[in-house]
Parts: structure tokens; C-alpha cells; sequence
């Protein structure tokens, strides 16, 4: 097994952090259904309530990919657009 690991960074808008946590339950809920996820939790910090990490594992690059080309994936993609500060910063392992 080759697993992967996906470190996710988002930034979202002041006031907004309610609306992404909820697109963030509905996409960690499909991912979580997907055959080759391992885990996949995301945490919201205490400092700065609108900084927010996406811890991910996979089996290997294959899943990821699934993963980032599911319609789960885009859906969040698309409804975060306006509630984030620029693109999510991802970092694979």
C-alpha cells in the first residue's frame, strides 16, 4: 500500500464560517463513502475561527484522484467559491 496523505488550507470570509462548515460535513460525508479513503477530517481554528485544515488519507494516488474528480468534490469546490479567501492551499505526501 502506497498511501497518500492531502493537507488542505482554507481561509474563509468573516461571518461565513457557518455556511463552509456545512459544504465541508456534506463533502467529508460523500469522501468518506469513497473505496479508496482511508480518513478524511477537517478542523477549524480556535485562534482564527476562519482558518480551517483538511486532513486527508488515501490508498494510494489513484483514490486521490477519484477523490478530486468526484461530483462531491466539485460540488464544494463550486459552493465555496464565494465563501473563501482565494484558493484552498493543498499540500500532497
Amino acid at each position: 500500500m502506497n498511501k497518500k496523505i492531502v493537507i488542505a488550507r482554507a481561509k474563509v470570509k468573516a461571518r461565513r464560517e457557518g455556511a463552509f462548515i456545512a459544504a465541508a460535513k456534506k463533502l467529508a460525508e460523500a469522501t468518506h463513502a469513497e473505496e479508496g479513503n482511508v480518513s478524511y477530517t477537517f478542523y477549524q481554528s480556535i485562534q482564527e475561527p476562519e482558518a480551517f485544515i483538511f486532513y486527508e488519507e488515501y490508498k494510494d494516488d489513484a483514490a486521490v484522484q477519484a477523490h478530486a474528480s468526484s461530483a462531491a468534490f466539485k460540488a464544494f469546490s463550486e459552493a465555496i467559491k464565494e465563501l473563501t479567501e482565494g484558493d484552498l492551499i493543498v499540500d500532497k505526501f
